[in-house]
Protein backbone atom coordinates (compact mmCIF):
# COMPACT_ATOMS: atom_id res chain seq x y z
CA UNK A 1 0.00 0.00 0.00
CA UNK A 2 2.78 2.41 0.86
CA UNK A 3 4.73 1.71 -2.29
CA UNK A 4 1.65 2.36 -4.44
CA UNK A 5 1.21 5.84 -2.99
CA UNK A 6 4.77 7.06 -3.55
CA UNK A 7 4.58 7.61 -7.32
CA UNK A 8 1.32 9.55 -6.94
CA UNK A 9 2.90 11.75 -4.29
CA UNK A 10 5.88 12.50 -6.50
CA UNK A 11 3.61 13.11 -9.44
CA UNK A 12 1.58 15.58 -7.36
CA UNK A 13 4.73 17.36 -6.18
CA UNK A 14 6.06 17.53 -9.73
CA UNK A 15 2.74 18.84 -10.99
CA UNK A 16 2.62 21.46 -8.26
CA UNK A 17 6.13 22.62 -9.02
CA UNK A 18 5.29 22.85 -12.68
CA UNK A 19 2.18 24.88 -11.94
CA UNK A 20 4.12 27.12 -9.60
CA UNK A 21 6.81 27.65 -12.23
CA UNK A 22 4.20 28.37 -14.88
CA UNK A 23 2.41 30.80 -12.59
CA UNK A 24 5.69 32.50 -11.73
CA UNK A 25 6.55 32.85 -15.40
CA UNK A 26 3.11 34.26 -16.15
CA UNK A 27 3.34 36.72 -13.29
CA UNK A 28 6.83 37.73 -14.37
CA UNK A 29 5.68 38.22 -17.96
CA UNK A 30 2.65 40.16 -16.82
CA UNK A 31 4.81 42.27 -14.53
CA UNK A 32 7.22 43.01 -17.37
CA UNK A 33 4.32 44.05 -19.57
CA UNK A 34 3.01 46.36 -16.87
CA UNK A 35 6.48 47.79 -16.32
CA UNK A 36 6.97 48.36 -20.05
CA UNK A 37 3.57 50.08 -20.24
CA UNK A 38 4.47 52.24 -17.23
CA UNK A 39 7.75 53.22 -18.90
CA UNK A 40 5.92 54.15 -22.09
CA UNK A 41 3.23 56.14 -20.26
CA UNK A 42 5.79 57.98 -18.15
CA UNK A 43 7.88 58.76 -21.25
CA UNK A 44 4.82 60.26 -22.94
CA UNK A 45 3.98 62.28 -19.85
CA UNK A 46 7.56 63.56 -19.73
CA UNK A 47 7.47 64.61 -23.39
CA UNK A 48 4.19 66.43 -22.83
CA UNK A 49 5.61 68.21 -19.79
CA UNK A 50 8.68 69.28 -21.81
CA UNK A 51 6.40 70.57 -24.58
CA UNK A 52 4.43 72.50 -21.98
CA UNK A 53 7.69 74.02 -20.75
CA UNK A 54 8.61 75.11 -24.30
CA UNK A 55 5.16 76.65 -24.77
CA UNK A 56 5.30 78.28 -21.34
CA UNK A 57 8.67 79.90 -22.02
CA UNK A 58 7.49 81.25 -25.38
CA UNK A 59 4.30 82.68 -23.83
CA UNK A 60 6.25 84.22 -20.94
CA UNK A 61 8.67 85.88 -23.36
CA UNK A 62 5.75 87.53 -25.17
CA UNK A 63 4.09 88.63 -21.92
CA UNK A 64 7.36 90.03 -20.56
CA UNK A 65 8.00 91.87 -23.82
CA UNK A 66 4.52 93.45 -23.72
CA UNK A 67 4.89 94.40 -20.05
CA UNK A 68 8.30 95.99 -20.67
CA UNK A 69 6.90 97.89 -23.65
CA UNK A 70 4.04 99.20 -21.51
CA UNK A 71 6.48 100.35 -18.85
CA UNK A 72 8.74 102.03 -21.43
CA UNK A 73 5.73 103.84 -22.94
CA UNK A 74 4.53 105.03 -19.51
CA UNK A 75 8.02 106.27 -18.60
CA UNK A 76 8.32 108.03 -21.96
CA UNK A 77 5.00 109.82 -21.44
CA UNK A 78 6.06 110.89 -17.95
CA UNK A 79 9.45 112.17 -19.14
CA UNK A 80 7.84 113.98 -22.05
CA UNK A 81 5.37 115.69 -19.76
CA UNK A 82 8.04 116.63 -17.18
CA UNK A 83 10.56 117.95 -19.69
CA UNK A 84 8.26 119.49 -22.29
CA UNK A 85 4.49 119.38 -21.92
CA UNK A 86 4.31 120.69 -18.36
CA UNK A 87 6.08 123.97 -19.17
CA UNK A 88 4.82 124.34 -22.70
CA UNK A 89 1.20 123.82 -21.76
CA UNK A 90 1.44 126.82 -19.46
CA UNK A 91 3.19 128.82 -22.20
CA UNK A 92 0.47 127.88 -24.66
CA UNK A 93 -2.26 128.94 -22.24
CA UNK A 94 -0.53 132.27 -21.57
CA UNK A 95 -0.18 132.82 -25.31
CA UNK A 96 -3.92 132.18 -25.70
CA UNK A 97 -4.55 134.78 -22.99
CA UNK A 98 -2.35 137.34 -24.77
CA UNK A 99 -4.18 136.74 -28.02
CA UNK A 100 -7.55 137.16 -26.31
CA UNK A 101 -6.33 140.34 -24.59
CA UNK A 102 -5.12 141.70 -27.95
CA UNK A 103 -8.50 140.89 -29.45
CA UNK A 104 -10.13 142.67 -26.51
CA UNK A 105 -8.00 145.73 -27.12
CA UNK A 106 -8.95 145.68 -30.79
CA UNK A 107 -12.64 145.34 -29.95
CA UNK A 108 -12.42 148.22 -27.46
CA UNK A 109 -10.62 150.44 -29.97
CA UNK A 110 -13.09 149.52 -32.70
CA UNK A 111 -16.05 150.50 -30.54
CA UNK A 112 -14.44 153.81 -29.61
CA UNK A 113 -13.68 154.58 -33.27
CA UNK A 114 -17.22 153.75 -34.28
CA UNK A 115 -18.63 156.09 -31.66
CA UNK A 116 -16.39 158.92 -32.89
CA UNK A 117 -17.18 158.18 -36.54
CA UNK A 118 -20.93 158.15 -36.08
CA UNK A 119 -20.87 161.29 -33.99
CA UNK A 120 -18.82 163.10 -36.64
CA UNK A 121 -20.86 161.94 -39.64
CA UNK A 122 -24.29 162.35 -38.05
CA UNK A 123 -25.55 159.04 -39.44
CA UNK A 124 -29.10 157.94 -38.92
CA UNK A 125 -29.81 156.88 -35.37
CA UNK A 126 -31.06 153.39 -36.37
CA UNK A 127 -27.92 152.56 -38.33
CA UNK A 128 -25.65 153.93 -35.63
CA UNK A 129 -27.44 151.98 -32.93
CA UNK A 130 -27.21 148.69 -34.91
CA UNK A 131 -23.50 149.07 -35.61
CA UNK A 132 -22.67 150.21 -32.11
CA UNK A 133 -24.70 147.46 -30.47
CA UNK A 134 -22.93 144.84 -32.61
CA UNK A 135 -19.55 146.26 -31.59
CA UNK A 136 -20.63 146.31 -27.95
CA UNK A 137 -21.71 142.65 -28.15
CA UNK A 138 -18.38 141.76 -29.71
CA UNK A 139 -16.58 143.61 -26.94
CA UNK A 140 -18.63 141.80 -24.27
CA UNK A 141 -17.88 138.42 -25.83
CA UNK A 142 -14.20 139.26 -25.99
CA UNK A 143 -14.15 140.24 -22.33
CA UNK A 144 -15.64 136.81 -21.49
CA UNK A 145 -13.00 135.13 -23.65
CA UNK A 146 -10.25 136.92 -21.71
CA UNK A 147 -11.76 135.79 -18.40
CA UNK A 148 -12.00 132.21 -19.67
CA UNK A 149 -8.37 132.27 -20.80
CA UNK A 150 -7.31 133.47 -17.36
CA UNK A 151 -9.43 130.74 -15.76
CA UNK A 152 -7.74 128.07 -17.90
CA UNK A 153 -4.32 129.21 -16.69
CA UNK A 154 -5.46 129.17 -13.07
CA UNK A 155 -7.00 125.71 -13.41
CA UNK A 156 -3.86 124.36 -15.05
CA UNK A 157 -1.53 125.80 -12.41
CA UNK A 158 -3.71 124.74 -9.46
CA UNK A 159 -5.10 121.39 -10.61
CA UNK A 160 -4.34 120.43 -14.18
CA UNK A 161 -0.60 119.90 -14.14
CA UNK A 162 -0.74 118.13 -10.76
CA UNK A 163 -3.53 115.81 -11.90
CA UNK A 164 -1.75 115.08 -15.19
CA UNK A 165 1.56 114.31 -13.49
CA UNK A 166 -0.15 112.17 -10.86
CA UNK A 167 -1.92 110.19 -13.57
CA UNK A 168 1.35 109.61 -15.44
CA UNK A 169 3.15 108.68 -12.21
CA UNK A 170 0.41 106.18 -11.43
CA UNK A 171 0.72 104.70 -14.91
CA UNK A 172 4.46 104.17 -14.43
CA UNK A 173 3.95 102.66 -10.96
CA UNK A 174 1.21 100.37 -12.26
CA UNK A 175 3.39 99.22 -15.16
CA UNK A 176 6.29 98.49 -12.81
CA UNK A 177 4.07 96.52 -10.43
CA UNK A 178 2.59 94.59 -13.32
CA UNK A 179 6.06 93.67 -14.62
CA UNK A 180 7.27 92.62 -11.16
CA UNK A 181 4.15 90.55 -10.54
CA UNK A 182 4.43 88.96 -13.96
CA UNK A 183 8.08 88.05 -13.42
CA UNK A 184 7.28 86.47 -10.05
CA UNK A 185 4.40 84.53 -11.59
CA UNK A 186 6.65 83.37 -14.44
CA UNK A 187 9.35 82.22 -12.04
CA UNK A 188 6.83 80.30 -9.94
CA UNK A 189 5.34 78.61 -13.02
CA UNK A 190 8.76 77.61 -14.35
CA UNK A 191 9.91 76.24 -10.99
CA UNK A 192 6.70 74.23 -10.59
CA UNK A 193 6.88 72.76 -14.08
CA UNK A 194 10.64 72.12 -13.79
CA UNK A 195 10.03 70.17 -10.57
CA UNK A 196 7.37 68.11 -12.33
CA UNK A 197 9.76 67.36 -15.19
CA UNK A 198 12.56 66.40 -12.76
CA UNK A 199 10.21 64.07 -10.88
CA UNK A 200 9.15 62.40 -14.13
CA UNK A 201 12.77 61.98 -15.21
CA UNK A 202 13.70 60.45 -11.85
CA UNK A 203 10.73 58.10 -11.91
CA UNK A 204 11.46 57.10 -15.50
CA UNK A 205 15.08 56.38 -14.59
CA UNK A 206 13.90 54.15 -11.73
CA UNK A 207 11.53 52.27 -14.04
CA UNK A 208 14.25 51.69 -16.63
CA UNK A 209 16.70 50.56 -13.96
CA UNK A 210 14.10 48.13 -12.67
CA UNK A 211 13.45 46.93 -16.18
CA UNK A 212 17.18 46.40 -16.80
CA UNK A 213 17.55 44.42 -13.54
CA UNK A 214 14.83 42.08 -14.60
Amino acid sequence: MLTSRVPFFYIFISYSNSMRLTLTLLLTCFGNLLLAQEVEDTSKELRLAELRMTSLLAMQDLESHDAKDSLAAAEYDLNLFTSFAKVNTEKSLRLDLLLEQDALSDATEELEQLKIMYDNNNLADVTAQMVLKRAERNLARQMISVELAKSEIDKWLQFGQFREQQMLNNAVTSAKLNLTSLQAEHTSSRVELSAEIDDLKAYLAELRAESSDE
